[in-house]
């Protein structure tokens, strides 16, 4: 039954920062900390021999200084760094390929969904007055994209499939 703790905050942090990102552009570190820990107690909980941690660590490590370079060129927030960098804790090298392609489609989707939306919203302005995120898309000059979303949705499309879950899975079952 404790091998159910980490199953269920996983995604619970996913789908927090997602909401958080969209309605804030915010990804609380609190809850890449919580992926942190929930990591560690999943690699307990599975006897994750130390090969294999350091192939998740260093996955992470790599992950979160390639956000870092991502956000030192306007890339990326900081907080979608840190986020990437908290689940490739948990996917390790290779399975992390299939999550970051996932997230990388699902972002390109998203930020054509948010370009059309603006491009709407300036030559539709009756249609902008009646829903605010419209105006408010109209308004702005940069193209702000809450990444998280395509984190999210990209990261729980391919978790099913990753070591880890499969041996916590095994665990509750």
């Amino acid at each position: 039954m404790v091998a159910s703790l980490p199953l269920v905050l996983f995604p619970f942090c996913l789908i927090a920062a997602a909401l958080s990102d969209a309605r804030r552009f915010i990804i609380p570190n609190e809850l890449c900390a919580a992926l942190v820990i929930g990591f560690a107690i999943a690699a307990f909980l599975v006897g994750m021999d130390a090969a294999t941690l350091g192939n998740h660590v260093l996955t992470a490590v790599i992950v979160l200084a390639a956000g870092f370079g991502l956000f030192c060129i306007n890339v990326f927030g900081a907080g979608d760094g840190k986020l990437l960098a908290a689940i490739a804790l948990w996917f390790g090298w290779p399975s992390f390929l299939a999550c970051i392609v996932m997230v990388a489609l699902f972002g390109g989707a998203l930020s054509l969904a948010i370009c059309y939306a603006r491009m709407l919203a300036r030559r539709a302005p009756s249609l902008s007055a009646r829903f605010r995120p419209l105006a408010t898309l109209a308004a702005t000059e940069t193209l702000k994209c809450p990444y998280g979303i395509a984190i999210c949705i990209g990261t729980l499309l391919t978790f099913r499939r990753t070591p880890i879950f499969e041996a916590l899975i095994a665990q509750v079952l």
